[in-house]
């Protein structure tokens, strides 16, 4: 990293200014820090309204990076590799912190083309709702270094052990859960409406208003070992009470199935959520279901 300035003021460059680019951009200005910004496709207008702002937008990467403290690239996916190739090519040796949303594999490139430079980051949230104080999450030798610049400027970051490519996975597992829920939550909305059940959906969902969602997900989890089978013919009332309102799921087919699957496994335990995922994993590993699958 190179010395920050006499006056401590961290000196970001920023690679992609769109609408994540722009929002942490302006947010990083407006909290204190010396930004500049990179886009390719920057017009004449944008760039007016960045200086406005404070910031310097440019069409081109700069080929000395020894100004900057901390290079973030925010562009589109399919870009990264392309900028941290360049940034590869260019002096310079500050940190590189990737927050696009490339797979794990493209962030285990860019750590073998920048070294211990790159961190693989990963932003848990909507930038546009949450600003700088929207969860992050860093992978990477030099984790810490690009914490402790962007911690005073409000961002709100959790660094874990492990290479580039491991924050990148939890921002897919988070996609796994966030994405399934919003697919569950859009089918149950839409049965709701072929049942006449609108105004009483927001009723039957009522509790969950002042849960405690971390304790109520590790609930569900205890309990699943032992109780799946019960559920099991809860879900098949539920695919009758739709096939009756002519109503076709996608959902309840594939619940209906880990239902099952569980259930066909035996009476788990109901101790603990450890102990629910370890009696599920022993019997659900990749390696024993294809193993099933043979026989």
């Amino acid at each position: 990293m190179t010395d920050l300035q006499p006056s401590n003021t961290v000196r970001l460059l920023i690679a992609g200014y769109g609408a994540a680019g722009r929002a942490y951009a302006v947010g990083f200005r407006q909290a204190g820090a010396d930004v500049t910004a990179m886009d390719p496709f920057a017009d004449g207008e944008s760039q007016k309204t960045a200086l406005a702002a404070g910031i310097v937008l440019d069409t081109k990467l700069p080929d000395d990076f020894g100004a900057f403290d901390l290079v973030i690239i925010l562009s589109p996916a399919a870009a990264t590799l392309g900028i941290i190739r360049e940034l590869a090519a260019r002096t310079g040796t500050c940190p590189v912190l990737d927050l696009t949303s490339s797979a794990p594999g493209a962030m285990q490139e860019g750590a073998l083309i920048l070294g211990e430079r790159f961190i693989d980051g990963t932003v848990l949230g909507a930038v546009g709702l949450g600003g700088l104080a929207t969860p992050m999450v860093f992978a990477g030798k030099q984790a810490e270094t690009a914490a402790a610049m962007l911690r005073p400027l409000g961002c709100r970051i959790s660094c874990i052990d492990g290479a580039p490519g491991s924050a990148s996975q939890l921002k897919l597992l988070r996609s796994l859960f966030m994405k399934g829920l919003e697919a569950l939550f859009v089918e149950t909305r839409l049965a709701a409406a072929a049942l006449g059940q609108t105004d009483g959906l927001s009723i039957a969902l009522a509790d969950l208003a002042g849960i405690d969602m971390p304790a109520f997900l590790d609930e569900m989890m205890r309990t699943h070992p032992k109780h799946a089978g019960r559920r099991t013919h809860e879900v098949a009332a539920v695919e009758e009470m739709m096939q009756e309102a002519g109503f076709t799921s996608y959902m309840l087919p594939a619940t209906r199935q880990m239902f099952t699957r569980t259930a066909a496994a035996g009476t788990g335990p109901d101790i603990s959520p450890e102990e629910a995922l370890s009696w599920l994993s022993l019997h659900f590993t990749p390696k024993t279901e294809n193993a099933d699958a043979k026989a």
